[in-house]
């Protein structure tokens, strides 16, 4: 049985996409995903973002 992706896995995935593709706006230098990642075991879930400046 394949292991299932985290949600910090999915969110260095997307970010590595769009910075490929110049994507990511110039303001946003790095992006840390979690600091408790969960493995995603379903495809239905809710995108939720917390933009945080500075720290936590």
């Amino acid at each position: 049985m394949k292991k299932p992706m985290t949600t910090e896995e999915l969110f260095n995935k997307i970010k590595d996409i769009l910075g490929e593709k110049n994507l990511l706006p110039d303001i946003l230098d790095y992006g840390i995903a979690t600091s408790n990642p969960v493995p995603i075991r379903t495809y239905m879930f809710d995108w939720r973002s917390n933009l945080a400046y500075g720290g936590e």
